[in-house]
């Protein structure tokens, strides 16, 4: 995924050299988005092991200059960027919260996204995995699987998922390779086991690592189905601030926290193929990247990328059909023109751009109105809100308050609001001091 640093010299020739530094880095940040996101889960593309190998203490978790100087640099932004009258951010993160913004974010697939009181997607036990169907083989495949099939079976296929639909994802991830298909299993199967990925959702402090920060980070949600009748998901990656965020939060939690949205994510699409009877065969999509500022193209930032990607190759193979980067910067674009021919052709054919003028006629191509949010040009509100913040995670750098939040949980446990151990129950219909899209309008 990394580019040799004798090529991003040698990119000096296609730009002038006041704008090499920035384009440069742009490029970096173009590549990294796609490398992180277009071959894995992707609800969240923007993921150094980093950079100080000192591990922060609990005193140290948050950055106190980032946090006083948060607001400012809110407002800042917000004079350099176009954002319309419906994308104001909730600097309130109890507000937040209350609303239950980004609570259904892993269940806008299901028929009732929004109902309080179901669980969330899980992942598929090896017994359940045998009953999805698997998508059409392609020419040379079907030989090429019962082979690997046959290599893998001295793993217990009672502990750890060896079902067709995941080695023909892996297979495919590999290039039908059948010896680095081979290898890729057996190092997913050990990483697992390293990292207790199968009893993460028993075991973790999911207050801590999903609940507290879940309108801001990871961002996006899935919100329907497209025309192909695939899933689809958004990822509201430009506003999301990665470069601070990395280096206000520790590397092990933003590890946890990633590793736990791969799992839903992964789940909710597995979910959603067996109550439909169909098979999984990927989803679209969509990176609204609106928002996206240079300071967001970092090096260090895209090495802290790098190393959660591996994650995400590792749970979620060949899971992208496409990927649709909407509103979409125009620098963004141009780097992209640039330096995309660096990336694996396979990568490079899933990715189409848009600016902000051709953002609605791309997203028509593959999704209906019905799916797309009311923000983006579409017919889809959630409780009156265009922005579906409920099932669509807003984005944005969780404010200090959350931060701090997070920091009690990590270090003295406990629930994220009550003894009750869950968040408040959202409000149904439209109007009142609750209502999704006029929820600042009390604070007027």
């Amino acid at each position: 995924q990394f580019l040799p640093w004798h090529m991003w010299s040698e990119s000096n020739r296609f730009v002038g050299h006041e704008a090499h530094t920035d384009v440069v880095s742009l490029a970096a940040a173009v590549l990294l988005v796609v490398a992180g996101a277009g071959v894995t889960a992707g609800a969240a593309g923007l993921l150094k092991q980093c950079c100080c190998s000192k591990k922060k203490k609990a005193d140290d978790f948050l950055n106190d200059d980032l946090v006083e100087n948060d607001l400012e640099k809110r407002r800042t932004d917000r004079m350099r960027r176009q954002i319309s009258f419906d994308e104001q951010e909730c600097v309130d993160a109890e507000t937040c919260w209350r609303l239950g913004f980004g609570r259904f974010k892993y269940t806008g697939l299901r028929p009732d996204p929004l109902d309080p009181n179901a669980k969330l997607p899980v992942p598929l036990t090896p017994a359940d995995a045998l009953q999805l169907k698997l998508q059409p083989l392609r020419p040379g495949e079907a030989p090429l699987l019962e082979q690997l099939e046959r290599r893998l079976r001295d793993i217990d296929s009672t502990a750890f998922r060896v079902d067709k639909p995941y080695l023909l994802r892996t297979l495919r991830a590999e290039k039908g390779k059948l010896d680095k298909a081979e290898q890729r299993v057996r190092k997913a199967k050990t990483w697992c086991e390293e990292n207790n990925i199968a009893t993460a959702l028993d075991t973790w402090n999911l207050d801590a690592y999903e609940k507290c920060l879940a309108p801001w980070w990871l961002s996006g949600g899935f919100i329907g189905h497209g025309k192909a009748d695939e899933p689809v998901a958004l990822e509201r990656i430009g506003r999301c601030s990665w470069p601070k965020l990395s280096r206000t939060i520790d590397f092990e939690v933003l590890f946890r926290i990633d590793a736990v949205h791969c799992l839903r994510s992964l789940a909710a699409c597995e979910e959603d193929a067996l109550r439909r009877g169909h098979e999984f065969a990927g989803f679209t999509l969509i990176l609204d990247l609106d928002g996206f500022k240079w300071s967001d193209a970092q090096f260090g930032a895209a090495w802290t990328l790098s190393q959660l990607s591996h994650g995400r190759h590792t749970l979620m193979p060949e899971t992208v059909l496409r990927m649709l980067f909407v509103r979409t910067p125009a620098p963004f674009v141009k780097a992209w023109n640039l330096f995309s021919h660096l990336l694996d052709p396979g990568t490079i054919a899933k990715v189409q751009m848009a600016t902000h003028e051709e953002t609605l006629p791309l997203l028509r191509k593959y999704v209906g109105d019905e799916v797309i949010p009311a923000y983006l040009g579409g017919k889809k509100f959630v409780n009156g809100d265009p922005q579906c913040r409920q099932t669509v995670a807003p984005g944005g750098f969780p404010p200090p308050e959350a931060l701090h939040k997070l920091n009690r949980l990590l270090t003295h446990g406990g629930k994220m609001f009550d003894d009750k151990g869950d968040l408040p129950q959202v409000p149904d219909g439209h109007g009142g001091r609750d209502c999704i899209s006029c929820g600042l309008c009390h604070q007027q």
